[in-house]
């Protein structure tokens, strides 16, 4: 349709976001890092860490377009069947859905495809309650540095954090990643290594003021510096 007043909704998220997070976008908190002043080589742009220096390299991910899942309304979602709230689903009425409730929130993406465990069937009652996962939901993070000359970095770790705000409360810190090693490599390469970390426990993230923090520690050798250059967010998005 060219047009409509209502709203397009899909269900299946595309699993082939990429957002890539350059040197510049960091801030390393212990100020060790710098970034060149010139791009002496095209297209490669990367912060120094000095030899024996720990850098702290931190970035939010503001790219990253979350949601909340919103429910139905009459005037918007006339398109879908009925639920046991009389209006079209989900609503905050408990254990409303669409019509195609197939799926509790969090499971695979891909209910009612076959093959088909039983108990994965919308017959059995294994179905959708309140509104679809909306946004992104972050499976892992690609780390790209370089480390050179004679002696090994010290030390390489990254972590990811998922922190939720509510007024006059403490925040709430979940770790989608755990700070460590999380096996990035820290031996001497002629070129940039890129190391694929995965997040353990994927799923979409939908809670209101949510900030989703990156933390990569890199730690130069005694003769050793580091070029870093930054990271890529690996994803799936549903936005509509």
């Amino acid at each position: 349709m060219s047009i409509t007043q209502g709203r397009w909704t899909a269900k299946t998220p595309f699993p082939d976001l990429q957002l890539f997070l350059g040197a510049d976008e960091f801030r390393d908190l212990a100020a060790h890092a710098t970034l060149p002043s010139t791009v002496a080589t095209p297209g490669l742009l990367f912060a120094t860490v000095p030899n024996g220096a720990a850098s702290i390299f931190v970035k939010t991910i503001s790219e990253a377009m979350l949601r909340s899942g919103v429910y139905a309304t009459p005037q918007y979602d006339q398109e879908q069947y009925g639920t046991a709230a009389s209006v079209p689903g989900p609503t905050s009425v408990a254990n409303t859905n669409g019509p195609d409730g197939e799926g509790v929130s969090g499971a695979s993406y891909y209910q009612g495809f076959p093959p088909l465990a039983a108990a994965a069937m919308a017959t059995l009652g294994n179905v959708a309650r309140g509104p679809q996962p909306k946004g992104i939901q972050i499976d892992s993070i690609d780390v790209i540095y370089q480390v050179l000359a004679d002696a090994t970095a010290v030390a390489a770790t990254m972590g990811l954090t998922k922190t939720v705000f509510s007024n006059l409360a403490a925040p709430v810190v979940t770790n989608l990643i755990a700070l460590a090693a999380n096996g990035l490599p820290v031996i001497i390469g002629a070129q940039p290594q890129v190391t694929n970390v995965p997040v353990p426990t994927p799923g979409m993230i939908i809670a209101a003021d949510t900030q989703l923090l990156l933390n990569i520690n890199l730690t130069g050798g005694t003769a050793g510096t580091i070029k870093f250059y930054g990271a890529v967010i690996k994803a799936h998005y549903n936005l509509s």
